[in-house]
């Protein structure tokens, strides 16, 4: 696993203060010169959704990463290995008879793809909640490159868990004001000089965005809405 350290380092930039989707793109972008894929998607489930959707694609046609989100997504037989892995890549040949599923023979091979790999990124009550897909156009994945896709899915990890965040930040637009003054450094009472309203409409303002984000204080509000792109 060692041999992936200096690529994680080099990513550390890439993942700060950036949308969850650039960073994503981003990652799959640099990590498919590195591994060798021609193809990586990164699909997830919104809190209180049922199905995933695609947070980031990079190779696949947008039939090929719509059907990961979905029906590849419901197949249990295909998805008990991967819940089952933990967090470890679940290649084609760790799957049996895999290659004889309609997922391979119409859909993965006519693309293209010899051989892939899916990654659990997070679970809920053993429901995978998130995945790292990825395809080669090679028919196999040594261990190098196994550990290289973990080292991946662990950095895709996080994203998954920016980008839920990034969604709790459903402000309103008055809120939106709010916040991009309070990462100023502005008071409650230049706060509302600034927008005209009470000083106590904007302490409500701020108890509401506070239960929403899930922070408690104004300086991690700030810090974690410039961590997510926000500001």
């Amino acid at each position: 696993m060692n041999e992936w350290c200096e690529t994680v380092a080099a990513d550390q930039d890439l993942l700060a203060s950036r949308a969850p989707v650039t960073v994503a793109h981003g990652l799959l972008s640099r990590w498919s010169a590195e591994l060798g894929y021609v193809a990586a998607a990164i699909t997830y489930r919104r809190r209180g959704d049922r199905a995933h959707q695609v947070l980031a694609n990079g190779g696949y046609a947008a039939p090929v990463a719509e059907y990961l989100a979905g029906e590849f997504v419901d197949d249990a037989r295909i998805f008990d290995h991967i819940r089952v892995a933990s967090g470890r890549p679940v290649c084609w040949e760790d799957v049996p008879d895999f290659e004889r599923t309609p997922a391979v023979e119409d859909v993965l091979r006519p693309s293209g793809f010899r051989e892939g790999s899916s990654v659990a990124l997070g679970l809920d009550r053993g429901r995978v909640t998130s995945v790292l897909h990825v395809s080669f156009a090679r028919p196999q994945v040594d261990s190098t490159a196994r550990a290289g896709i973990e080292a991946l899915a662990r950095q895709c990890r996080r994203i998954v868990t920016d980008q839920g965040d990034r969604e709790a930040f459903r402000l309103s637009s008055r809120e939106h004001e709010i916040l991009a003054l309070v990462a100023q450094g502005a008071s409650n009472a230049e706060i509302a000089a600034e927008l005209l309203i009470s000083r106590r409409t904007v302490a409500t303002h701020l108890e509401n965005i506070f239960a929403k984000t899930g922070t408690r204080s104004r300086v991690r509000l700030a810090v974690r809405a410039t961590e997510l792109g926000i500001l």
